[in-house]
């Protein structure tokens, strides 16, 4: 009995093997509203909001704290309603060249390693800018409550799938930034394997989303799907290879539209 005893108690004291914790950005088990990722934050150090600049080249430059952008985090930037380029390297400054002239917008979100966002306060940020001269009296007012999106209402900010660009539409030239899935938002698979289920992402601003309070509207390949009420990637199964068109539109507790520009999102997009 003694001997059982004294084998039993180095049991106990034996150390534990240590076991390596992934960070929290990199953590599948973690979903994007994790409370790991509260205080995550993003924002824009340049521009300015509402800044009027000139057209040939503009510096776009983020700020990231309490979220590394490592592993494959990174986030995502967003001019006006295009699709999503990633940005893993916040010290190289993001360039738009040949801006068109008018009013324009940028948005950044923060994405996990396989895009999924960051459902957190923070992970969010918006910024206004003018390309070229703004257009003098009631043009430039009109102009921007067309394309500027009020930040104090609901915003509904499209990720995934991302896409393909709009035809002529002017890009990022930065080593930091990567065009993810510009011509298609399903990779290819190994061959042998099936292929990836698209999956719809986007980021809530400004609301909640709930059966007596906002939804999404989601338009899938002209078929409607059900509403969205809970903020989560949602899984576009049983899609066919080939190309695809999604619309989603914000919907407020009435179930009208919510007024704001840039609510609404059409993509097409391609399944290999």
């Amino acid at each position: 009995m003694i001997l059982l005893a004294a084998a039993a108690a180095m049991l106990v004291a034996a150390p534990a093997r240590p076991s390596r914790r992934l960070p929290p950005e990199q953590d599948p088990k973690l979903g994007g509203a994790a409370k790991a990722f509260a205080k995550a934050t993003v924002s824009f150090a340049a521009p300015e909001d509402r800044a009027v600049l000139k057209r040939d080249q503009i510096e776009v430059q983020l700020k990231i704290a309490h979220y590394a952008l490592a592993g494959g985090a990174h986030a995502h930037v967003i001019f006006d309603n295009e699709p999503a380029l990633e940005v893993d390297d916040v010290e190289d400054p993001i360039v738009l060249k040949d801006v068109p002239p008018g009013p324009h917008v940028l948005r950044a979100v923060l994405c996990r390693p396989w895009h999924e966002v960051v459902k957190a306060k923070g992970a969010f940020a918006m910024v206004r800018f003018w390309a070229g001269p703004r257009f003098t009296g009631r043009a430039g007012e009109l102009a921007e409550r067309a394309d500027w999106p009020d930040p104090k209402k609901p915003l509904l900010t499209y990720l995934l799938p991302i896409g393909q660009r709009s035809k002529g539409a002017k890009g990022f030239e930065s080593d930091a930034t990567d065009a993810v899935g510009s011509d298609d938002s399903a990779s290819a698979s190994p061959a042998g394997k099936k292929a990836e289920v698209p999956v719809l992402d986007f980021y809530v601003w400004n609301t909640q989303l709930g059966k007596r309070a906002s939804k999404v509207r989601v338009v899938l390949d002209k078929a409607e799907l059900p509403l969205i009420t809970s903020w989560e990637p949602k899984k576009l199964a049983r899609l066919k290879p080939g190309e695809h068109r999604i619309t989603i539109d914000l919907m407020d507790s009435k179930g009208q539209k919510a007024a704001n520009a840039l609510n609404r999102t059409d993509r097409t997009f391609v399944v290999k």
